[in-house]
């Protein structure tokens, strides 16, 4: 079991372990504790579906760096006016936004032509997506639809076959949800 303390340079190692080794990491995001690995990593987000009991047709939210990184993945420029101004406006506001998707994001990652993205309001996070161009899923660390949870002792009991922990702040809050894909905002969460 590797456990880091969160700093710029192990989120960096971290990540790169478990691209090379295929296995999730949990980690604090910007709210709660969260479970994911890089998206060209298959293998780890399988197990992620497997150790949630989550259903594999329901995608894991992505994050990102930057909006500039988001339009890699998610067409943006096909939204309304007044969609295209709400991301800008709350993008570094715990949001996570369903966008429509770009046709080269595996199909692992996307619902109905759309992708749910998040950019993290957690410079360290974001500035480690960003300066190394990596996209991660993040989930919530829970089973599929129990109450996520924050405790980094209760976590690893939880979840102990994952062997990637990284340690740090969270607002012990989960992320508002907006479907912007088409013409209306629509809240979800």
């Amino acid at each position: 079991m590797v456990i880091y303390k969160e700093t710029y340079d192990s989120l960096v190692e971290i990540f790169n372990i478990s691209t090379k080794e295929n296995k999730p990491v949990i980690f604090p995001t910007d709210t709660i504790y969260g479970i994911g690995a890089n998206i060209v990593s298959k293998k780890a987000n399988l197990e992620i579906y497997k150790l949630k009991n989550r259903p594999s047709n329901k995608p894991f939210p992505i994050l990102a760096g930057s909006i500039e990184q988001l339009e890699e993945i998610a067409d943006i420029s096909s939204l309304t006016q007044k969609n295209y101004n709400f991301l800008k406006e709350n993008y570094n506001k715990c949001n996570t936004f369903i966008l429509p998707v770009k046709d080269n994001l595996d199909e692992m990652y996307k619902q109905n032509s759309t992708v749910a993205i998040r950019i993290p309001d957690k410079k360290i996070l974001s500035d480690m997506l960003a300066k190394n161009n990596m996209f991660i899923t993040a989930t919530s660390v829970n089973g599929s639809g129990k109450p996520f949870i924050n405790s980094l002792c209760l976590i690893i009991k939880e979840f102990k076959t994952v062997d990637l922990f990284v340690y740090g702040s969270i607002r012990s809050k989960s992320s508002n949800i907006y479907d912007i894909s088409k013409n209306d905002i629509i809240q979800i969460r």
